[in-house]
């Protein structure tokens, strides 16, 4: 039985499951873990499986409220913007927050509301300045130097994530990253269901693939990182229903994001609490 864990260890370092894709790169040859220990190669295989696992976080990537303004892909005529959403986060709610959670949590949302705020041209410096607050509290480098960056296009912050992603690792807050990040996905989608049909011109079958893979990447992550973090339970049991996103083209995400719009409120509502 140890001769096959060995093998069984052995052969998850050298084809560790991620979200992440296949890379085209030539793979390094396999080390050898033949006199290793269950231990040794038990750690081995935690630290390669994160190591992918923080290579698959980098990849993700939010909806792109701010990039399809920038096209002209999706343009708010005045009188459209006339009808101001009532959907949004009260950016005061960050005052009643009292969780490191809560606030991380908060940070991503309010960062996607504040990005559709502009778009209907609302007063934003509420948003500003109770994120700031947020960040202020958190005390978190990493994630006051990404969340502070201008907002621009998301493809121009690719650099700006990886550096995000790496430095929250290595600080050991594997947790709230995953807070963070999973409830910015979430906002956004709800953000979708509001008026699926006027943000539906602003993606591509790319752009929807890669909402499959944000959501396929939180799983991994969640599960992943559980064991270490175990109030995580609880923030896996709010996405679980959402798991099941796997659109590979425009038209399927909208199907599902009209069929998964009750799951969404309800995942968005318990975020907060």
């Amino acid at each position: 039985m140890k001769k096959l864990t060995l093998i069984l260890l052995a052969a998850a370092i050298v084809a560790i499951p991620s979200c992440k894709n296949n890379s085209n790169k030539t793979q390094e040859e396999a080390p050898d873990y033949s006199m290793a220990t269950v231990d040794e190669l038990t750690s081995e295989a935690l630290k390669a499986d994160m190591a992918n696992l923080i290579e698959s976080a980098k990849r993700i990537k939010s909806v792109p409220f701010v990039k399809a303004n920038k096209d002209g892909k999706l343009s708010l005529s005045d009188k459209e913007k006339m009808v101001k959403p009532d959907f949004l986060i009260d950016p005061q709610i960050a005052a009643s927050l009292v969780t490191l959670n809560q606030k991380y949590r908060a940070v991503g949302m309010l960062t996607s509301d504040k990005s559709i705020a502009e778009m209907y041209d609302m007063p934003v410096s509420a948003y500003g300045e109770n994120i700031y607050k947020l960040l202020t509290d958190i005390n978190d480098p990493a994630l006051m130097e990404f969340y502070t960056l201008p907002s621009y296009d998301i493809e121009s912050n690719k650099e700006a994530f990886s550096l995000f992603v790496d430095d929250e690792y290595a600080a050991g807050r594997i947790n709230y990253f995953w807070e963070g990040v999973s409830a910015g996905l979430v906002e956004q989608l709800f953000i979708l269901t509001r008026d699926v049909d006027k943000f539906m011109p602003m993606f591509t079958d790319e752009l929807a693939n890669d909402i499959t893979f944000n959501f396929v990447c939180v799983h991994d992550g969640l599960t992943k990182t559980v064991n270490a973090t175990p109030e995580m339970a609880s923030l896996n049991e709010i996405l679980e229903p959402l798991y099941v996103i796997n659109a590979a083209t425009v038209e399927q995400l909208r199907y599902q994001l009209i069929e998964l719009g009750d799951e969404i409120v309800t995942a968005r509502e318990a975020l907060l609490k």
